[in-house]
């Protein structure tokens, strides 16, 4: 089986999010968040190739909400959640890569481990 190969490391992370859709809001929680872009779970499910301004807020970021410009790559049932709120994952790709993003992200992900026994 092949490694799978990305463009930057991925940190399973749950923040909320808001995802604005020309017009459309859809509320939803990260899955994984990179500084390419995000797996989400959402109400609402958004079309494909549909550009989005993403709101995140994530703890500890000076810069407070972000609004990051982006397209949805990929929407799909939730299958943890088929009958409850969050019935789907979206996949969002950013425009812009979020260098800066990482070193926060690295930082949230190590604060958010359990202590070592």
């Amino acid at each position: 089986m092949a490694e799978e190969q990305r463009r930057a490391p991925r940190f399973a992370l749950w923040f909320p999010m808001q995802m604005d859709t020309s017009g459309d809001v859809i509320m939803g929680i990260s899955r994984d968040l990179s500084e390419v872009g995000v797996k989400m779970v959402a109400a609402a499910e958004p079309e494909v190739g549909a550009k989005v301004t993403m709101t995140i807020a994530i703890p500890g970021d000076e810069a407070g909400e972000r609004e990051v410009a982006g397209t949805i790559v990929r929407v799909q049932p939730n299958d943890a959640d088929q009958e409850g709120l969050w019935r789907h994952e979206v996949a969002v790709e950013f425009a812009e890569r979020l260098d800066e993003l990482e070193p926060l992200l690295e930082e949230v992900s190590r604060q958010s481990q359990p202590p070592a026994p």
